[in-house]
């Protein structure tokens, strides 16, 4: 029978392991955080120094840059919104992390980057010390018939027929990188987008496939709600500013 002592240690294991399986960084670092904890506890438990000591200075560390993460400034990242005449450094990006991109959207390619501008929208970047690490495509809401792929022109067909597109914007992409995931950025792009918009953009719409079931929790948690459902796909959408 597993002892107190024996629990804590496996608790404590347990959660080491996992963070490291943890593609953003703020996960890591918490679940890293209770690992070291009961490590901590363990080490007390056992009266064993070295890991009472090592485990404690881990925990300093966690805790440390959890309040650099989770700081109001949110480390300086900022978002800059860029069109097509100023889209070299986007594509650099894009090329350099498309890989990564498409395991959250798997429907994303090059060309959504250019239908976004053709269709009056643009792009936003993050930028963090003059360095991107994410981007958001913003555009009005295209007809239907502009589309080629069949289940997003249903998509489309039904913002049109049953939400307000005039009102709306869609973002078909939002992408940060693996170390700045979780961090509340994606409100410094709504906030970015209400700017611009000043006043004319009530509604933000977001499409997102039936199986992508991790992008719908984010969205629930950070204001969407399910609006309209089609074939494939859900739309998402939220009042700018809300």
């Amino acid at each position: 029978m597993v002892n107190i002592t024996e629990l804590f240690g496996y608790i404590a294991s347990f959660f080491v392991a996992i963070s490291l399986l943890m593609n953003g960084l703020l996960a890591l670092r918490i679940l890293n955080l209770i690992g070291a904890i009961a490590f901590v506890t363990y080490g007390v438990l056992l009266g064993s120094v070295p890991v009472l000591i090592a485990n404690a200075f881990i925990v300093i560390v966690d805790v440390y840059y959890l309040v650099r993460m989770l700081r109001p400034d949110l480390n300086g990242v900022r978002y800059v919104a860029v069109g097509a005449d100023k889209r070299a450094q986007l594509d650099d990006f894009v090329a350099h992390h498309l890989e990564d991109i498409i395991r959250f959207f798997p429907d994303f390619s090059t060309d959504r980057v250019t239908r976004c501008f053709e269709t009056g929208g643009r792009a936003y970047v993050a930028f963090k010390d003059l360095t991107a690490v994410g981007f958001a495509l913003v555009q009005p809401v295209p007809a239907p018939e502009s589309e080629d792929d069949p289940a997003l022109r249903e998509v489309y067909r039904s913002v049109h027929s049953d939400l307000f597109p005039a009102e709306s914007m869609m973002i078909p992409v939002d992408y940060i990188t693996r170390r700045y995931r979780g961090l509340g950025l994606v409100h410094q792009l709504y906030r970015a987008i209400e700017d611009d918009e000043n006043g004319q953009t009530k509604f933000l719409l977001t499409p997102v496939r039936r199986t992508a079931k991790k992008h719908q929790r984010f969205l629930r948690q950070v204001g969407y709600q399910a609006s309209v459902e089609t074939g494939a796909y859900l739309v998402y959408g939220k009042s700018l500013g809300g």
